[in-house]
């Protein structure tokens, strides 16, 4: 578990990263391109509901893959629109994402310790991406 937890606050990083430097660029020369923040995000919550895949799938009820899918697909919605409305549509199916976890809670089968990393990693990229969108 340690190294699950170690991989998860890691990947905290570039969320963190990126948005300390769009509020701050004075940090650094240049200021990263917003695309490497919303990529990012993108790939990561794709990455999320990706990992419940084959736990729902064993459930084989009719619609909980689909649902899983869909988190995917209105990641890549968000890239059709303005970005302050990216980062809230990205930032709404990452809460979105885990109230659905919670929701299959017993099908998920998550030990406590999991669950708060969860809750924490969900709370840190929420934060970021509306500190993000306060920016804009």
């Amino acid at each position: 578990m340690r190294l699950i937890q170690l991989l998860g606050y890691a990947g905290l990083l570039p969320f963190i990263g990126l948005t300390i430097l769009q509020l701050w660029p004075e940090l650094l020369t240049f200021t990263p391109p917003y695309s490497a923040f919303q990529s990012y995000s993108q790939i990561i919550l794709a990455f999320m509901a990706g990992v419940l895949w084959p736990v729902l799938y064993q459930q084989s009820e009719r619609f909980l893959p689909v649902w899983v899918v869909s988190f995917a697909l209105i990641g890549w919605f968000s890239s059709l629109l303005v970005p302050p409305q990216q980062l809230l549509v990205l930032a709404a199916a990452f809460v979105a994402l885990r109230l659905f976890e919670i929701r299959q809670g017993s099908r998920l089968t998550y030990s406590p310790a999991y669950s708060r990393l969860r809750n924490h990693l969900t709370t840190v990229v929420v934060i970021c991406h509306l500190l993000y969108w306060s920016s804009l």
